[in-house]
């Protein structure tokens, strides 16, 4: 083991991890950016595009920005409408402190699949999140496998059906606009609390370092990156378990008998 304790897969996810990380991507001279910034901005070297999707806990959120500002760097943080996490005064806080708030969206869940109900109230979140004062450029769709499908896929689907309904609510075009500005980038994400494109954070500060892509679209989830090692620890081996005797699955058919969905922009999910 290293002397940073690195070689533990649970370090990756320690905001010490975090701080670290950042570090390297801020020493390597890549250059941070918010999605509205990469899809409208400058060409540069080294773009690092970071991103987050904020799914429950606001606390473990605000503390990664407050690693972010300490680099100087900004992100793009995506909150869902139908969580503890809906707190509008936090966001507004944020987007004045120049992070992008975005919309993660879930309508096609919330609505059981219905697609006319989901655009429409898709439609409803994106109005109401800028009337209260946010700039909203850019969403996000929601992926939750314990959520029971019926009749479709992915909470996106509601794009196919309606493909106009991006230009319809003013948003920007984030799959084709990153393919067409930052060919051959690499998307690194920690979903399930691992990395997909290295074996631990060590080698992916590795590969950061030796400048192995010129661009890089990074997702990561603040719940998922823990202030002690402990957490750290417990976390991936709930991960582990979930994954290994398939769960998630399980967890979502026992909730769907169990709680009926509402269909309103305050529902829980």
């Amino acid at each position: 083991m290293s002397a940073d304790g690195a070689d533990y897969p649970a370090m990756d996810f320690t905001r010490a991890a975090y701080d670290r990380l950042l570090s390297a991507v801020v020493g390597a001279g890549y250059q941070v950016l918010t999605l509205r910034r990469a899809l409208t901005g400058a060409d540069m070297e080294l773009p690092f595009i970071l991103r987050h999707d904020v799914e429950w806990d606001l606390k473990r959120t605000l503390a990664i920005v407050e690693i972010e500002k300490g680099h100087g760097v900004r992100s793009s943080l995506y909150f869902r409408v139908d969580t503890k996490v809906y707190d509008l005064p936090a966001m507004r806080r944020l987007q004045d402190d120049g992070f992008e708030i975005g919309y993660h969206y879930n309508t096609l869940d919330r609505c059981q699949g219905d697609f006319s109900r989901a655009i429409a109230l898709f439609e409803q979140d994106i109005k109401r999140l800028r009337d209260a004062g946010l700039k909203i450029d850019t969403v996000i769709p929601h992926g939750d496998p314990r959520v029971k499908k019926g009749g479709y896929t992915t909470n996106e689907d509601i794009m196919a059906k309606d493909p106009e309904l991006p230009a319809r609510t003013g948003l920007l075009d984030i799959n084709a606009g990153i393919a067409a500005r930052f060919p051959g980038h690499q998307y690194v994400r920690d979903l399930g609390i691992r990395w997909n494109v290295a074996g631990s954070g060590r080698e992916l500060i590795a590969f950061i370092r030796e400048k192995r892509w010129p661009a890089i679209y990074m997702l990561t989830h603040p719940d998922y990156w823990s202030a002690s090692f402990l957490r750290a620890v417990g976390l991936q081996f709930a991960a582990r378990t979930l994954r290994g005797f398939g769960l998630n699955r399980k967890i979502a058919a026992v909730r769907s008998i169990a709680t009926p969905r509402s269909v309103g922009p305050d529902s829980g999910s």
